[in-house]
């Protein structure tokens, strides 16, 4: 017998020791076996019987063509377009090199989301919205609903959000203020085509008024821009922030402390020339005009409807809805009319000094880099501007422009206007210039 014996560790308990693992029971002989955190039991009633799962039919799982197409307009045409964009360039960036594209993994996110930022052509906010869609597609189309990790992503994308801001600027548009929106105003009223000028006006006044996005300016139709004498109930539909598909109701009031501003004259002005056009009433509020200011039609190879089977549609196949889809100008083509309007106003006050421009209030036509840099965007930030510099609240400004309570965009204005505002060089030059001294601390 060998003297080298196996020791094992062991604790020898008696029969009743109440550290033997317990049966599952409440105390109240009740097998809570099957329970889970969620289940509610209350005092008194019958047990819940076991849920038996359903045996389901084929005819569970299908829905008709004509419930397809009511699925299939459920969103937005715009957002949906610029989501299979953004889908397209990270799937051949995956073919590319030959990784896996849906469902991804992990380790193909980090990689991309890594390629966006080293390549020096993204900006922030455009890696984090390409990064959102590809997470969102890969949640929407992979059976379960599953979705790649983005703990990891997330904080390169922070991480690169700080080292950005701190070398280089966002690009934005600089804010079209009231003296800006003035000479681009006089710029579409020199315009010898009287149709497109009408046209930009109404654009360019609706658009700083109403805090709108370019889209929503293309997306307006004149049943949903109401005159009146003192004026304008507009209804905007598909905002972007109202996911429940709510409309959104605003009034834009007659200016007559600045009637060459008026959105009500301009849009009065521009409803008048349409008429005389012939303009469809239940198509696009602004529209595509020729040299001629005679109508135009978005009607190309590339834009002309289709049936399922990929085959064009012909003239008299295509249904009103997709007529009124057609009659839209696209968001591009809006910021085109106010990048020209910019440029156009700036050769107005070029002669001026700089300091001239400045003491006269202009903004976005400060100088010429200004001006060029100037976008659609700048009607909505300049309108946001010009009501909180007149100390409307944030969260009256936020409902108009359709903007969240947290925004970042729209504190980032607001920021600016405060920080100005309670600078006490502001306010000693403040003083100076209404013949006092500021003051003392």
């Amino acid at each position: 017998m060998s003297d080298e014996l196996d020791v094992v560790e062991a604790e020898f308990v008696d029969g009743n020791d109440q550290r033997l693992p317990a049966a599952r029971s409440s105390g109240h002989g009740i097998d809570i076996g099957g329970f889970d955190r969620d289940t509610v039991l209350v005092a008194g009633r019958p047990l819940p019987t076991a849920f038996t799962a359903p045996e389901y039919a084929t005819g569970d799982f299908v829905i008709s063509e004509e419930i397809a197409q009511l699925l299939g307009d459920s969103t937005v045409p715009n957002t949906e377009r610029n989501h299979r964009a953004r889908i397209r360039v990270f799937q051949r960036w995956c073919a590319e090199r030959g990784r896996v594209a849906l469902p991804c993994t992990t380790a193909t996110l980090i990689e991309y989301v890594g390629w966006m930022i080293l390549s020096d052509v993204y900006d922030p906010n455009t890696v984090s919205d390409y990064h959102s869609t590809v997470v969102t597609w890969q949640e929407r189309e992979t059976p379960g609903n599953t979705r790649p990790g983005t703990i990891q992503t997330s904080r390169m994308i922070a991480a690169f959000r700080r080292k950005w801001s701190a070398t280089k600027t966002e690009r934005q548009s600089p804010a079209i203020l009231e003296t800006d929106l003035e000479e681009m105003v006089a710029d579409c009223d020199r315009d010898h085509r009287q149709g497109i000028g009408r046209r930009d006006a109404a654009m360019l006044t609706m658009g700083w008024h109403l805090l709108s996005r370019r889209i929503e300016l293309a997306h307006l139709v004149p049943v949903h821009a109401e005159l009146h004498h003192d004026g304008i109930a507009v209804r905007l539909v598909a905002r972007k922030t109202r996911k429940d598909g709510s409309v959104f109701e605003a009034w834009i009031p007659a200016r007559d402390d600045a009637p060459h501003l008026c959105p009500v004259r301009r849009l009065r002005a521009w409803l008048e020339y349409a008429r005389t056009i012939r303009m469809p009433l239940d198509q696009a509020l602004f529209r595509a005009l020729d040299k001629a200011g005679r109508l135009q039609v978005r009607l190309t190879p590339q834009t002309r409807p289709k049936h399922r089977d990929g085959q064009p549609k012909a003239d008299h196949e295509i249904a009103v809805e997709e007529w009124v889809e057609l009659s839209y100008l696209s968001g591009d083509a809006v910021n085109t009319i106010v990048k020209s309007r910019a440029r156009n106003a700036y050769r107005h006050v070029a002669d001026l000094s700089e300091q001239q421009r400045v003491e006269s209030g202009y903004n976005a036509l400060l100088h010429e880099a200004t001006a060029k840099a100037v976008t659609a965007h700048g009607l909505r930030a300049g309108g946001a501007s010009a009501l909180r510099e007149a100390d409307v609240p944030e969260d009256q400004i936020a409902e108009m422009g359709d903007w969240r309570k947290d925004s970042a965009a729209m504190r980032r204005y607001f920021r600016r206007i405060r920080v100005r505002k309670q600078n006490p060089w502001a306010a000693a030059r403040t003083g100076r210039l209404e013949g006092r001294t500021a003051p003392p601390l």
